[in-house]
């Protein structure tokens, strides 16, 4: 483990030092670097301790996991994400020890507010794909904020210090090394950017939990949409020793090495010949390491051929069929001295062929990536539908799709936001994002060059791009417009008649793959990027690493851009080729530094597989797996988690997972499903951290977005038929109140039936008082007022008394099976043998909801009422005797009203701002499914509409289906109420029920065959509020009205504004109060 001193492409800062100690010794880390980089430093590779006692160091180097746990100042922290600065004490965890209280921790009353962020859209990841997405969510004008766990933005391309490939129009990050990315890709103005924040869950009503990594400090962000753009994280195999310090994932030793300067090995053996086994290999060569191999499962090199290509040139050995067993450890199991390797067929090991590469301190493991997916699942859960996914977390790819995907996400969400953009951009974007997906394909058998006569002539450039795919910088770089590249799928082509041979091109290609030539000179140029000197003799060599012929380094041609060009002369007395060429020199490795080739070991240490460690968190072996799996050939991932803990620690299965998947697939068993996303998802929360009760919360708002803010005597939330009611009422009595609503309730789409029999005296009042609203609303405005009746049907005895019963409290008649006819439709099944006899109810009576709602609103504004329509309440508090209440408009702007007087008339999300005021009300919605058929004539008696039909049948689910028909459109509405609240209590009600369909079908047809053939013209569902109505002016409730609103609501907001404004009222407004007993209904609901 070393520290770097010297980087021929970083900038090495100058050496600026803090102390702390470590088990009594002190130790001295760079300030603004991390604390493992520090131990590494200093030579302490253990950071924790496993269950069973193993030695544990880093294994994702990103904070994901609990490996780096360590006492930092008395508080448990992971040092990989930790910074020395300002660090007195480290010491490693005593897990047998109770935690000790903390008496520097601040008392609730000298604590900062919490923050709660207000945005409309949170982009989780502040890597390419999100910042991509950002800017241009920017550009279209949608509120965003990006949260990220890191001290800085670029996400993966801190990391990177090679040059990328990108396929652009204009010249933007095409040719950019990643860091340097990583600096632009917000801009100039960082605003709404939350960096060091881990998101620890996403909590119910699109809030998501944050947790500063630096601060400690708890806060939320509450959007409407959700982007997660959380990237990979790396994959590793199940192998015997895979958790001893000095195994480590391409993450982590990409990571300390080219952010935290820290080298954790210099005998490099890396396993996975792919990209990231290509890149990490030749940014270690560069950080100072010798790389001693890449070994292969596959029987083919993976990854990009122009990768491949650099590190062959650098004579690094690329063995495929081959796959790594065991590491070798040290003795006391701080590191590791070499690996057992062997040849394999389809990734199984072939016996007899294991042999050691010793004289190795790293293993670089690089067998790919997985999404880090768990934010997305868990956020289709809470944000349904605007939840995006994008870059790694959606498909592993390379950084020009993740751009492009953060893009196309940006446009998905103006989509939904019903905001306009450009659609031939979003066409275009989406298209170059399905272009960049695709692996690259050979295009050429053999570079292009120019014919004899031009070589000769003067000197030329040779581009050794074989594949097509994203990526032209180099036809930017020539200042002759000699390279051209028409698209993702094709190759680069050189112009030979306009090309001069300035070499401007060599040092601009992300590959390496661009090589100059001048003939009559015996002189090559080629692309370098660590540190040689003019003078020193090299081996020229082919992409294969093949030495050709000797040469000399003439001229180091330095580069802005740090990818410098050397010109080196030629040998040509000793080429090594029977047909020498020039243009097969692709580059050159110093004499001194030419490796010298592998010498193998025998193998005489038996490989033991299922000792192998699957889960490090929880000392969980393949062994304990096998056995918990037994005979069968596949198991839930749940199964194996419950059965021996596998993936229940800090990790939360993030790596342990995929590697059981792996391992178990070749003993032929199938691990199915996938860990479950449980909070906390990322970093420790404690339980102290999140609940201060005399802790107030704020909330933030972006710039530009400031807050309105009003004063009025009564505000109302909730616009169905009673808020809209009190909306009326309190108008008419001059006290300007305004009306906050969001959305369409249950009233607005309520079946429209209303009855003034009640066996409740004091229920029945309201109703009777309620249909008088309903007849002098009528006479002034067309709401399609009409007196029906509603017809209780009988189906057996119990029904029958009781529905007899009830006739001493309404006016009602019963009526035989023979009068259904007559009485009830001409069309009425008379074969049917459910009913024997019917109720008939008068007074009873429909009206168009809307067209009711919209006069009440009416009458409200001409008297001075304020209507805000498409606005949410998003917070409200009380403060002394004035409530505070904070909405947000159709425009996305917010207000701070602060009233006199609040009426929560929300329905069934009343609960939520009844909690905020500390009020229990012990409600809770139910769902009630309803459907509208097409236009039809009247088929009621005598010519007239169909009354309101009941069955109040237990039968099949449901407790009571019923309908009518209205007289102004024809058309038959009906509903089913469940046979258990509890079963459809806070149900979705985005969907219907298959049992809701067949019921209605079932039973309408019944009644009147000719329904049958009548199509289903709408299926919606509401909400009923149970258990009791609350219309209580002493703590603003208006609320719960049991799915009466219709036939109730109008009376009941006149006697709660009576009652506040201290008027006479019924005795029965007692039993409405919270505190009150209820009014309730005995006999039929």
């Amino acid at each position: 483990m070393y520290k770097i001193e010297k980087h021929p492409i970083l900038d090495i800062p100058q050496e600026d030092l803090v102390e702390f100690q470590y088990e009594g010794q002190t130790i001295r880390g760079q300030r603004g670097k991390t604390i493992a980089a520090a131990l590494h430093q200093a030579g302490f590779p253990i950071h924790s301790h496993s269950l069973k006692g193993r030695n544990r160091s880093l294994e994702c180097g990103i904070g994901k996991c609990g490996a780096c746990e360590m006492l930092v100042d008395g508080k448990i922290r992971r040092i990989c994400i930790t910074l020395v600065d300002g660090v007195k004490e480290v010491r490693q965890q005593d897990n047998s020890q109770v935690p000790s209280l903390n008496s520097q921790l601040p008392t609730p009353n000298s604590q900062l507010p919490t923050k709660i962020y207000k945005t409309t859209v949170a982009i989780i990841g502040a890597g390419p794909a999100g910042l991509a997405c950002r800017e241009k969510l920017n550009e279209l004008g949608i509120p965003n904020m990006v949260i990220d766990n890191n001290a800085s933005i670029g996400g993966q391309f801190n990391m990177q210090t090679h040059q990328f490939f990108f396929f652009e129009k204009e010249q933007k990050f095409g040719g950019m090394r990643g860091f340097d990315i990583a600096k632009t890709l917000a801009g100039d103005n960082h605003e709404g950017i939350l960096l060091n924040n881990t998101v620890w869950d996403l909590l119910e009503g699109k809030r998501i939990a944050l947790k500063n990594v630096v601060t400690q400090e708890i806060s939320y962000v509450d959007a409407e949409h959700l982007v997660v753009a959380t990237g990979a994280v790396p994959f590793m195999p199940t192998f015997e020793n895979d958790d001893v310090p000095g195994v480590y994932t391409a993450a982590v030793f990409q990571k300390m090495m080219n952010q935290e300067h820290t080298l954790l090995g210099k005998k490099v053996l890396t396993v996975g010949a792919g990209n990231i086994g290509y890149l990490t290999s030749y940014q270690g060569m560069q950080a100072g390491a010798t790389i001693k191999a890449i070994i292969e499962g596959m029987d083919h090199e993976g990854g990009f051929p122009v990768q491949a290509n650099r590190v062959r040139r650098l004579g690094i050995p690329i063995m495929t069929s081959h796959v790594l067993l065991k590491a070798i450890p040290n003795a006391d199991y701080t590191g590791i001295v070499g690996a057992v390797i062997a040849e394999c067929k389809n990734f199984k090991p072939i016996p007899g062929t294991e042999k050691v590469i010793d004289d190795i301190d790293i293993i670089n493991i690089c067998t790919g990536l997985t999404p880090d997916s768990q934010l997305l699942e868990k956020g289709k859960q809470v944000f349904g539908l605007h939840t995006y996914g994008c870059g790694d977390a959606v498909r592993i790819g390379e950084g020009t799709s993740a751009v492009l995907r953060g893009k196309q996400a940006a446009f998905e969400v103006a989509q939904n936001l019903g905001i306009r953009y450009n659609y031939d951009e979003y066409l275009e974007i989406s298209r170059q994002y399905i272009d960049s997906q695709q692996r690259p394909i050979r295009v050429l058998d053999e570079p292009n060059l120019p014919d004899e006569a031009r070589m000769k002539a003067k000197p030329f450039v040779q581009l050794d791009c074989l594949y097509g795919f994203a990526c032209n910088p180099c036809s930017f770089s020539c200042p002759q417009g000699a390279i051209t590249k028409a698209s993702t799928n094709t190759t680069p082509a050189v112009d030979y008649n306009k090309c001069i041979g300035c070499m401007q091109c060599v040092n601009h290609c992300p590959g390496l793959a661009i090589f100059g030539y001048n003939l009559n000179k015996n002189v090559v140029f080629l692309p370098v990027e660590y540190d040689v000197e003019e003078g020193k003799e090299v081996y020229l060599i082919d992409n294969n690493g093949k030495i050709l012929t000797d040469g000399v380094i003439e001229k180091v041609l330095r580069k802005p851009n740090k990818t410098h060009v050397v010109r080196v002369k030629v040998d040509n007395a000793k080429w090594r080729t029977e047909l020498p060429v020039m243009t097969d020199i692709k580059g050159f490795i110093l004499k001194e530094r030419y490796p010298k080739p592998i010498v193998f070991k025998p193998n005489t240490e038996p490989v033991l597989t299922e000792d192998a460690y699957v889960c490090h968190c929880e000392d969980v072996d393949l062994k304990t797996i096998l056995k918990a799996v037994g005979d069968r050939k596949f198991i839930s991932v749940d199964e194996l988690k419950h059965i021996t803990r596998m993936g229940m620690g800090p990790c939360r299965g993030k790596r342990c997972v995929s590697r059981a998947k792996q391992v178990l697939r070749g003993y032929g068993i199938e691990v199915v499903g996938e860990s479950s996303p449980r909070a906390p998802l990322a970093n420790q929360v404690t339980l102290g951290e999140v609940y201060h009760p005399n802790v107030k919360e704020t909330f933030v708002f972006q710039t530009g977005n400031d807050v309105k803010k009003e004063t009025v005597e009564v505000l109302i939330a909730g616009g169905g038929i009673a808020g809209s009611s009190a909306f009326r009422y309190f108008a008419e009595a001059g006290k300007k109140p305004v009306l906050v609503n969001y959305d369409r309730g249950s009233s607005w789409r309520c079946i429209a039936g209303g009855r003034p029999a009640f066996s409740n005296p004091d229920i029945a009042d309201i109703a009777n008082h309620n249909l008088e609203i309903f007849k002098e609303i009528q006479k002034v405005h067309n709401i399609d007022f009409k007196l029906t009746r509603y017809v209780n049907l009988v189906h057996d005895d119990a029904t029958y008394k009781a529905l007899d019963a009830s006739r001493a409290w309404s006016d009602a008649y019963m009526i035989e099976k023979k009068d259904f006819r007559k009485v009830i439709s001409p069309l009425w099944n008379m074969d049917s043998n459910v009913y024997s006899h019917a109720l008939i109810s008068n007074n009873c009576w429909q009206a168009t909801p809307g067209r009711t709602i919209d006069y009440i609103r009416t009458v409200a504004i001409e008297h001075g009422g304020t209507l805000m329509e498409d606005c949410e309440l998003v917070f409200v508090q009380k403060s002394g005797d004035k409530y505070m209440a904070l909405v947000r408009t159709h425009e996305r702007q917010y207000i701070e009203y602060t009233c006199d007087h609040f009426v929560n008339a929300m329905g069934w999300s009343a609960e939520k701002f009844t909690d905020m005021l500390g009020i229990d009300t012990q409600l809770y919605p139910v769902k009630h499914q309803a459907f509208i058929t097409r236009r039809l004539p009247n088929l009621g008696a005598n010519g007239d509409s169909l009354d309101m039909i009941i069955d109040r049948r237990h039968y099949k689910g449901f407790s009571a289906v019923y309908g009518q028909q209205f007289l102004h459109t024809g058309q038959v509405i009906g509903c089913a109420s469940p046979d258990c609240d509890a079963f459809e209590a806070r149900q979705n009600l985005k969907y219907n029920s298959k049992e809701f369909l067949e019921i209605c079908s079932e039973v309408f047809a019944d009644w009147i065959p000719n329904l049958a053939e009548v199509g289903f013209h709408a299926v919606w569902a509401g909400y009923y509020m149970e258990p009791r109505y609350i219309v209580d002016p002493e703590v603003g409730m208006l609320t719960g009205l049991r799915g009466h609103g219709f036939m109730l609501g109008q009376y009941l907001a006149k006697l709660y504004v009576d009652k506040y404004l201290g008027k006479e009222t019924p005795s029965y407004m007692k039993d409405l109060a919270l505190s009150g007993k209820g009014l309730s209904e005995n006999a039929f609901k």
